[in-house]
């Protein structure tokens, strides 16, 4: 059986990791001058997080670095792990998948018998989460390393997802929105619709008037693409309410099970308080 590793962009709390048995490293997120570890493991501290940013902080997020991860991949050898796979944040996002297969590398380098699969999970926050579901999965199957990375790899590109924002100022401070842009959509209420690309990347790829809207919208594309749809998964910004109104559309008309978890920091950073997050598996890759 293969060791299950991840870093912290999927949003699951850490304490939650520790007892499944997944080794984690956190990424890091810097607000009101301080840099702090993604290693949240309480509601309280997600709530805190989007407190300050709508008190009017501005976060920014980094990578992990190579060393950083070389580091966490000698300690489990060391501890005896020989077959792991480890999940990262989109590359498509952030150089940590890319550091993440720098560090692994190395590790392999001196120790030849130890396979380390790295997968970018083309996603974050709760779309890493579904990854990580569906890597314990395969893993509890008694799948090896290499061959529970290249059934993962063929699946990432078919997880869709859509994230309504709320609020274009930080869309706007991210460049992904010029600043007329933000105050006009701001002025008539349009609300952003970002979708991750084949590549894990962010594109604004839709606009609707009004937070309703673009929840209708979405369930209509999952009708599209998913119509036999058994379980959807939901990244919330502290908008629990929003949550539970899409949750009901999604029951009404899907009757799916429904997993809703925070968006944390390295996502919430760009896309700030009151996003929703919808993420559901189809039969054909992303359509950008």
């Amino acid at each position: 059986m293969f060791t299950l590793t991840t870093d912290t962009s999927c949003d699951v709390l850490r304490c939650d990791l520790d007892a499944a048995g997944i080794p984690w490293i956190p990424l890091t997120f810097t607000i009101d001058g301080e840099t702090f570890p993604d290693n949240f493991t309480s509601d309280e501290q997600y709530k805190d997080f989007y407190r300050k940013v709508r008190e009017g902080a501005m976060p920014t997020t980094s990578q992990i670095t190579a060393f950083a991860h070389e580091e966490f991949f000698e300690k489990l050898v060391q501890e005896g792990a020989t077959d792991i796979v480890h999940l990262t944040l989109s590359g498509g996002l952030s150089a940590t998948y890319n550091s993440a297969c720098m560090g692994a590398q190395a590790v392999t380098e001196r120790h030849p018998d130890c396979k380390i699969q790295v997968v970018d999970s083309r996603g974050a926050t709760q779309v890493h989460a579904m990854v990580l579901d569906r890597a314990e999965a395969l893993r509890k199957q008694g799948l090896s390393g290499e061959e529970a990375a290249k059934i993962l790899r063929e699946e990432v590109t078919k997880i869709h997802v859509w994230i309504i924002v709320d609020d274009l100022h930080h869309l706007k401070r991210g460049g992904r929105v010029s600043g007329a842009a933000a105050a006009i959509g701001t002025l008539l209420k349009i609300k952003p619709m970002i979708a991750f690309d084949k590549e894990g990347k962010l594109q604004v790829a839709r606009k609707a008037k009004g937070f309703r809207k673009a929840m209708e919208y979405v369930v209509e594309y999952i009708a599209e693409w998913a119509p036999d749809v058994k379980e959807v998964y939901m990244a919330h910004g502290d908008a629990l309410d929003r949550a539970e109104e899409m949750t009901e559309l999604l029951t009404e008309r899907f009757g799916c099970a429904v997993k809703t978890g925070w968006c944390g920091p390295v996502i919430g950073a760009h896309t700030g308080p009151g996003m929703l997050g919808i993420i559901v598996k189809c039969d054909k890759d992303r359509p950008l």
